[in-house]
């Protein structure tokens, strides 16, 4: 009986096999490289978070002087977020007291938002929100914005939303390399893409903004057949 067994369990192996690599998909995944860590928080930023985020959360407090060492002193400050302006690659950096529970890849909570001058077209953006639901297409300011609990995955996810633009990955792909730089981040391996905007930036809003156009009811109510304002 127990060689009987043996011998349908061993008939059954591949198919189990090749059904488990059939169910897994995997992205090849780039060497990695060893870049500077982001700056730890100085004296001088961790007094500023203490008197100025006092009833913060820690975790959160310690992001604002990480942040305050990196960029030093922020643009705005109110009682529920701190706002730094061309912050190093971002347009805008805002840190919120309260975050937004968030469950890709791993449960958080989009505390620190951060926002790059780039431009996206329409059809892109089913795509982009398919691949992350923590970015958000400013098409009006041209800006791509990225929620996330700290700037290491917000830089992952621009890059990767970058390749999903430029038709690189597809939103599924995007999903499953997005989760293993995750993975990569938790278990303290070096990767570029999470140190680093692999692109360059816009420099101007000019550059990304599309300020849409005058309704044609609106343009004819006011007598204009211009096209335009």
């Amino acid at each position: 009986m127990k060689t009987l067994a043996l011998i349908v369990l061993t008939a059954l192996a591949p198919v189990s096999l090749a059904f488990a690599q059939a169910e897994i998909k995997s992205v090849p995944m780039p060497p990695p490289v060893v870049l500077p860590s982001l700056a730890k928080p100085s004296a001088e930023a961790l007094a500023w978070s203490q008197k100025h985020l006092a009833g913060w959360p820690e975790a959160t407090r310690r992001l604002g002087a990480q942040l305050m060492t990196r960029y030093g002193a922020p643009a705005e400050i109110t009682a529920r977020q701190v706002t730094w302006i061309n912050s190093g690659q971002w347009a805008r950096t805002t840190l919120y007291k309260a975050g937004v529970a968030h469950n890709f890849a791993t449960p958080h909570r989009n505390v620190l938002e951060q926002a790059v001058l780039y431009k996206v077209s329409i059809d892109k953006l089913v795509a982009l929100a398919q691949f992350n639901r923590s970015l958000v297409v400013d098409l009006a300011r041209g800006e791509l914005v990225s929620s996330a609990d700290s700037e290491e995955i917000n830089y992952l996810t621009v890059n990767v939303a970058d390749d999903v633009v430029k038709g690189q990955r597809s939103a599924e792909e995007a999903r499953i390399y997005f989760a293993q730089l995750v993975r990569a981040k938790m278990i303290k391996e070096p990767e570029r893409e999470l140190q680093t905007l692999k692109f360059t930036p816009a420099r101007s809003a000019k550059e990304t903004a599309d300020p849409d156009e005058v309704a044609p009811l609106i343009r004819h109510m006011n007598g204009d057949n211009s096209g335009s304002e």
